[in-house]
């Protein structure tokens, strides 16, 4: 199996809504990151991300960087 990509990181409220999410490049190996741990219940998620070669997007001879702008803008529906 391969290794992830990447890691989404997603912290919840006891009521279940996101406070906080993010993607890293690496696994948190510790939380000491939260800075308020001790005074506060975490609820944290912390997903596997893995690519998919097969439905990857590849935009290639790009000439100039105002083309791939307008060519990124136009796939994503004027995002």
């Amino acid at each position: 199996m391969k290794d992830p990509y990447a890691w989404a990181i997603e912290e919840f409220n006891s009521d279940g809504e996101l406070v906080w999410s993010s993607i890293m490049q690496t696994r948190p190996k510790e939380l000491s990151w939260i800075k308020d741990l001790p005074t506060k219940k975490h609820n944290i998620v912390i997903t596997p991300l893995y690519k998919c070669e097969e439905k990857a997007e590849k935009i290639t001879g790009i000439k100039s960087y105002r083309e791939s702008t307008q060519r990124m803008i136009e796939a994503n529906g004027g995002l």
